[in-house]
């Protein structure tokens, strides 16, 4: 089968870095780390795995940036090369392990794709604190175990991923998914999961004002999160893009900020008055009570720290890397509370008990509070991965919310 894995080796990282920020193509030329490559089907690791056919394979921002080499070297440790890419993903189970329990073949499925100490083999007792409380995504034997290296599902070689026709789940890692359930809303449960999770943690108040960085995927799908958990704050996005301001107008933000002077804009819808320092950016004193930065950019981050108000809160939802020009004064000053979220876990307090965050998200689309399956508005087949990677790049040209590859016969 065809597959789109990730090969890193010195000479192509180095390769790829030099004549990849020449010209963006070169990362997907097949002479850096990117290959499109024939790959035998996954096996099963153990018993206790099911293989599933993938139907779609999401593209997600750590997925490109991984292959144009943004990522931080901080995760290198954590994955074991060649993988085949591809963690969102929803397809019907084709093969099950004899210790796999109930699952049937034909069953349309998701898998949460951390990797953690249960599917690395890990009885309950040897599992390591966070998974004992739910918590994987904070667990630390993601190199241990009956695994090779890999956060997650598309990052470990032993797995596949959902950028190719198979890949192979553990069975606590997967979610049936109802008739009422559509392929793209299912595949979504994933990204949107990932907002979740941040809203769960980190609710604001009704009487807040609260302002969401970005609106590419994960700046949506947290707006989309904080309006199913009946969030009435004042939420206020910034977007890039008009068909981004539509998308997180749908999505019930009160305003969306799209061009125009970020600073007073904010200032004038908070109160807030305005400084300019002989250098450096302008300060503000006042601004909202709440950000949830979703664009992982240094920029990005410094603004959101000058734009929160004394005693305010910063979620980091955006995957960072080496931040640069992160002026950290406003947290001394402010005494800010900067948080951060990281995927999703199954410890999540949800109407008197403890739940998977995939559950909830489930929950609430099974129930018609969720409905995002409209976000997927691009489709590509895999041999079509060389333009997938040049449009999904370049939205300035393809007003893409999020794209997927495409693997119905």
């Amino acid at each position: 089968m065809k597959a789109i894995q990730f090969n890193v080796s010195i000479p192509r990282y180095v390769f790829g870095k030099v004549a990849g920020g020449i010209s963006p193509p070169f990362f997907w030329s097949g002479l850096s780390c990117l290959q499109y490559k024939d790959v035998p089907e996954p096996e099963l690791p153990g018993e206790q795995w099911v293989k599933v056919r993938t139907r779609y394979g999401g593209i997600c921002g750590t997925d490109t940036s991984t292959i144009t080499l943004h990522n931080s070297p901080y995760f290198e440790p954590f994955t074991s090369s060649p993988f085949t890419l591809g963690h969102e993903n929803v397809g019907a189970i084709v093969e099950v392990g004899s210790q796999a329990g109930d699952w049937k073949t034909g069953q349309r499925v998701i898998a949460e794709p951390t990797l953690c100490c249960e599917p690395r083999g890990f009885k309950p007792q040897q599992w390591c604190e966070y998974c004992k409380k739910g918590e994987l995504n904070r667990c630390t034997n993601v190199t241990k175990g009956d695994l090779a290296p890999g956060l997650e599902i598309g990052s470990c070689r032993d797995t596949g991923g959902s950028w190719s026709q198979y890949f192979t789940a553990h069975r606590s890692q997967l979610y049936p998914v109802s008739d009422s359930i559509s392929d793209e809303n299912a595949m979504l449960v994933e990204p949107f999961a990932c907002g979740l999770h941040a809203a769960l943690q980190h609710t604001p108040a009704d009487n807040e004002k609260v302002l969401i960085i970005g609106a590419g995927t994960i700046g949506l799908m947290q707006l989309a999160a904080l309006r199913a958990l009946d969030c009435q704050a004042e939420i206020i996005i910034t977007a890039r893009y008009p068909f981004q301001a539509e998308a997180a107008r749908r999505l019930r933000a009160s305003e969306v900020l799209i061009g125009g002077d970020l600073y007073q804009q904010i200032a004038e819808k908070t109160g807030g008055d305005l400084y300019s320092p002989i250098l450096g950016k302008r300060v503000l004193v006042g601004g909202v009570d709440r950000v949830f930065e979703c664009t992982g950019s240094d920029n990005a981050l410094d603004d959101g720290l000058r734009l929160t108000k004394a005693g305010g809160n910063v979620v980091v939802v955006g995957v960072p890397g080496m931040a640069k020009g992160i002026d950290w004064t406003a947290i001394f000053h402010n005494e800010l509370t900067v948080s951060a979220t990281y995927i999703y876990h199954k410890a999540e307090m949800w109407q008197g008990g403890q739940r998977s965050t995939y559950d909830i998200a489930l929950e609430l689309m099974t129930s018609g509070k969720v409905d995002i399956g409209w976000m997927i508005n691009r489709h590509y087949k895999l041999a079509e991965y060389k333009r997938a990677l040049r449009e999904v790049s370049d939205k300035k040209r393809n007003p893409i919310i999020k794209a997927v590859f495409d693997f119905d016969e």
